[in-house]
């Protein structure tokens, strides 16, 4: 199965108002699967985003420090 379509809306009117709702769909040789993603399906998906967006800030604040840091060194020698 090859992930076709992942989609999450904050719906803005309507019974779910206010909250994540999506739609997911796979595909094979065989035809195609869609299934509808809840509120917390969608909560799911933000949390292991979460953990992602995490590690990347760290990478870019430890980079931006060295460059800090490297960048004092040069205008200290001068």
């Amino acid at each position: 199965m090859r992930l076709t379509e992942l989609r999450i809306t904050l719906n803005s009117y309507g019974k779910d108002e206010g909250q994540y709702t999506g739609k997911v769909r796979f595909t094979n040789k065989d035809g195609d699967i869609a299934l509808k993603l809840n509120a917390s399906m969608c909560e799911e998906i933000f949390t292991i985003c979460a953990d992602g967006m995490i590690d990347v800030a760290k990478e870019a604040a430890a980079n931006m420090t060295c460059s800090i840091i490297e960048h004092k060194s040069t205008i200290e020698s001068k």
